[in-house]
């Protein structure tokens, strides 16, 4: 891309500079010479004599960058629905920030909670038929004890009336081995063997039956439970993804910065191949310098650079100045601008990036320093 003729002349202009401080100021740039530092970038004595020099222009930025906000990944497509914040505004993570119009999505989201309350139904009815086998099967044992006690009282009744038998026996002086012949031929003690043997298969019946409720659809009635249970788990994921994609509608800050630009207006529409972002926000926190050097003169800034620290005047006003310290690495690369409509694009001058942290971004009594202001860096104690 063919970079303006004022910034072509802006770059020209800073190697002119760097040129000039290269020469006079060789020693201080030299890679491994002094310029104020020994080779592992601490300070030297007696170096103040080579401090200034005006070596490099550099634009402010964010660390991390600036954060370009647009289409959620939800959409495809979208119409600007609602814009919460404007240029210059400072939001906290979690803000909102704008919002695509989710009418279609939000028409799922019912559609899905309806099918949660028909899931749910559908599983109440299937746990009051289990409820209600329940009832059933616990009437039924309450069957089968009952039937247990009737055996018990039955055999009870036969042992005391045939215990009555043999005192009668006893008191009339009947021979002891002609009891059991009698005890059968008596009809008060038949009627009680009955009565037992009858309770005996009352009380087998009733288990009977037990087992057979609890057989013929406890293992269906399961079944039938777990089935309507997973239905509603499943309706309930649905409306947990709908919900989600009506949310993410709402674009909010992932971290506490500042609007640098609001290029989505209400009503406007974006796409997947959409340029521009809808917004742009700068992270709150510290901020660094990215120093320029161009290509030619980037042998002079070297190693021994990292870790001194500098001096950072505003391009406009030299007067307006802050400190801070090179960091390294010290990278080969072409430094992104944005265009008019806040798009990435590239600078066509191969530079030598040189990332200069600045701590105290808003010293008392100074302006604070803004991404995409222009300075230039000098090195120096």
């Amino acid at each position: 891309m063919t970079r303006p003729r004022t910034v072509r002349s802006l770059v020209v202009a800073a190697g002119g500079v760097a040129l000039v401080g290269s020469l006079l100021g060789a020693r201080l740039l030299g890679p491994g010479g002094g310029g104020g530092t020994d080779a592992a970038g601490k300070f030297a004595p007696g170096a103040g004599k080579d401090a200034i020099s005006t070596v490099v222009l550099g634009t402010a930025d964010s660390d991390p960058g600036p954060v370009d906000y647009a289409l959620p990944p939800i959409l495809q497509s979208g119409r600007v629905a609602e814009v919460f914040v404007h240029q210059g505004d400072e939001v906290k993570a979690g803000d909102r920030l704008y919002r695509f119009d989710s009418k279609i999505l939000e028409a799922k989201l019912v559609e899905a909670e309806r099918a949660v309350d028909s899931a749910k139904a559908k599983l109440a009815e299937a746990q009051g038929a289990a409820d209600l086998h329940a009832t059933a099967v616990a009437l039924q044992a309450e069957t089968v004890k009952a039937a247990e006690t009737s055996v018990r009282l039955a055999r009870e009744a036969w042992q005391v009336g045939e215990w009555h038998k043999k005192e009668y026996y006893k008191s009339t002086r009947v021979p002891t081995d002609r009891w059991p012949e009698l005890l059968k031929n008596e009809p008060e003690l038949f009627d009680l063997y009955v009565k037992h043997a009858r309770a005996e298969a009352e009380r087998d019946l009733a288990k009977a039956k037990l087992d057979a409720v609890k057989a013929a659809q406890e293992k269906q009635l399961a079944r039938v439970v777990a089935v309507a249970e997973a239905e509603v788990k499943r309706h309930q994921a649905a409306v947990d993804e709908a919900r989600t994609a009506v949310e993410m509608c709402t674009v909010r800050a992932e971290q506490d910065g500042t609007v640098a630009r609001v290029l989505a207006g209400k009503g406007g529409t974006m796409g997947v191949g959409s340029r521009a972002p809808a917004l742009i926000l700068i992270p709150a926190g510290p901020r660094v310098v990215r120093a320029e050097v161009e290509a030619e003169f980037a042998y002079r800034i070297g190693t021994n650079q990292i870790g001194r620290a500098v001096t950072i005047h505003d391009f406009t006003d030299p007067k307006v100045s802050y400190q801070g310290r090179v960091r390294g690495p010290l990278g080969d690369a072409f430094l992104p601008r944005r265009g008019s409509e806040g798009a990435l694009i590239q600078n066509e001058t191969r530079v030598l990036e040189v990332v200069i942290e600045v701590p105290d971004a808003a010293p008392p009594g100074k302006p604070p320093l803004r991404v995409g202001q222009r300075v230039r860096v000098n090195f120096s104690p």
